[in-house]
């Protein structure tokens, strides 16, 4: 073994004409090795070298400075849970060393993943789960008796929107990329749910029907309902400066952020039929996309279709706005610049094409349609040409999430006999089955936001 330098003693060598390498050594940390060689946050990873010793007492494995829980320690490998380390483009590259005080045993470079999170009902609850992107390490983040759903990443990866019953209503909670740390943020004694990140990671816009109750309505019963809107709301991402965004007595809902974060697109019915239909449902309301600053000022109407336009979702690039309209007798994919001109029909099929979402540059844009027997994934360009369709299955395979790096999407499918997910290439080759289990698994969400609204 090598050992260190010491100051006087390199004086003394440098006196009778030695060099430093003549009498001592310095100690060389050992090359390290990875497996697998890439992991997301919470998973684990085997940390491969030599000279551990036998025991981890005062010694410490730390990605980029960020330390690791040490699961198993031997002097040759060392069993470690990846920490929580910003992925804001899909993947990092991290240093990773072994210290034991201030020496430095080993060291190696990591690929640290962002992870995919689906929802799955295999604990008896709706819980959030956590996979590498091959599939393997299936974790519960949540695990909680209420349903926790509908998680979404932050822009830098570190954090997880999600809704939970957990405290008895639908309510927005925040926690860690490891499932550690959950906090309620909304903490409404009425339904939150929709959470949706500000580009900067700072917000979250939300839905909520907190001011739903109002003057009550006679029906043909008689008896009294209470008046029933949405509203959008937005909140600091620690749950502080909650905002009504619309305030308006009408069912205003689906924010969509502007890539710099200064406004928000959502669909509302605020300037259909001023009597309040007794039974409000998604489908029978005359919906319109509408865009606001990001403080809920200057609310302006961008389309004007006798028919509904629906789930507006602002491109990458903030030059466009896309969503679906059925003002041509069935739902189609329409875009529009971010003031309400150049609205263009990007699709013409007699069947549904719905729920259009962009890939993370804004090339593409992948939706679901049923025009060849049922409901498929497509993807087309951004001002509709190339229409691909990418899975061809006999069953349902719909809520599209791509990777960052734009080459692969995640989805969920019924083609195994109940709701999996699964993984392609961008092209739609190489389809393979990630989720395995016996009950259901859905809502994907990997690099973009990917589970589809219901209709």
């Amino acid at each position: 073994m090598r050992i260190r330098c010491g100051l006087i003693l390199l004086v003394l060598a440098a006196a009778v004409g030695l060099t430093s390498c003549d009498l001592f050594w310095l100690p060389d940390a050992t090359a390290l090795g990875f497996a697998p060689i890439a992991g997301a946050v919470h998973t684990t990873v085997t940390v491969v070298g030599e000279g551990f010793g036998t025991t981890p007492a005062g010694t410490r494995v730390t990605f980029d400075g960020i330390e690791a829980a040490i699961l198993t320690w031997s002097d040759t490998n060392i069993v470690v849970q990846i920490p929580v380390v910003p992925t804001p483009a899909g993947e990092r590259s991290v240093t990773v060393q072994v210290l034991q005080g201030s020496t430095l045993l080993g060291t190696g470079t990591f690929t640290v993943l962002r992870g995919v999170l689906f929802e799955t009902n295999r604990d008896g609850n709706l819980e959030i789960y956590l996979m590498n992107p091959d599939g393997s390490q299936q974790t519960n983040l949540t695990n909680d008796p209420g349903n926790d759903s509908h998680a979404v990443w932050s822009p830098s990866g570190t954090q997880i929107a999600f809704v939970s019953s957990r405290d008895g209503n639908s309510e927005i909670y925040v926690m860690s990329a490891d499932g550690s740390n959950p906090v309620n943020l909304s903490n409404h004694s009425d339904a939150d749910y929709f959470p949706v990140w500000s580009p900067d990671g700072t917000r979250i816009a939300f839905m909520t029907d907190r001011e739903s109750v109002g003057p009550p309505i006679l029906d043909a019963s008689p008896k009294l309902l209470p008046f029933y809107n949405v509203e959008v709301f937005a909140m600091n991402a620690d749950g502080s400066g909650q905002t009504n965004l619309t305030d308006n007595a009408a069912w205003d809902a689906y924010p969509s952020w502007s890539p710099d974060g200064s406004k928000i697109a959502f669909q509302s019915d605020r300037d259909d039929d001023p009597i309040v239909p007794l039974v409000i449902l998604p489908d029978d309301l005359g919906l319109e996309i509408y865009s606001m600053d990001a403080d809920g000022s200057n609310p302006t109407r961008l389309s004007w279709s006798p028919e509904d336009d629906m789930y507006p979702s602002w491109s990458p690039t903030g030059s466009k706005i896309v969503f679906q309209s059925n003002r041509d007798g069935n739902w189609e994919i329409y875009a529009m610049n971010p003031d309400g001109s150049g609205q263009t029909r990007l699709t013409a099929h007699p069947d549904a094409d719905m729920y259009p979402s962009w890939s993370p540059s804004g090339t593409w844009i992948t939706f679901q349609s049923s025009r060849d027997g049922n409901p498929d994934i497509y993807k087309m360009t951004s001002g509709g040409s190339s229409k691909t369709r990418l899975t061809t299955s006999a069953d349902w395979d719909w809520g599209a999430s791509w990777s960052l790096d734009e080459t692969q999407i995640v989805f969920q499918s019924d083609r195994a006999g109940n709701s999996e997910i699964y993984r392609m290439n961008a092209d739609g080759s190489s389809q393979t089955r990630l989720t395995t289990d016996a009950a259901l698994d859905f809502h994907p969400c990997w690099g973009t936001f990917g589970w589809a609204p219901p209709a």
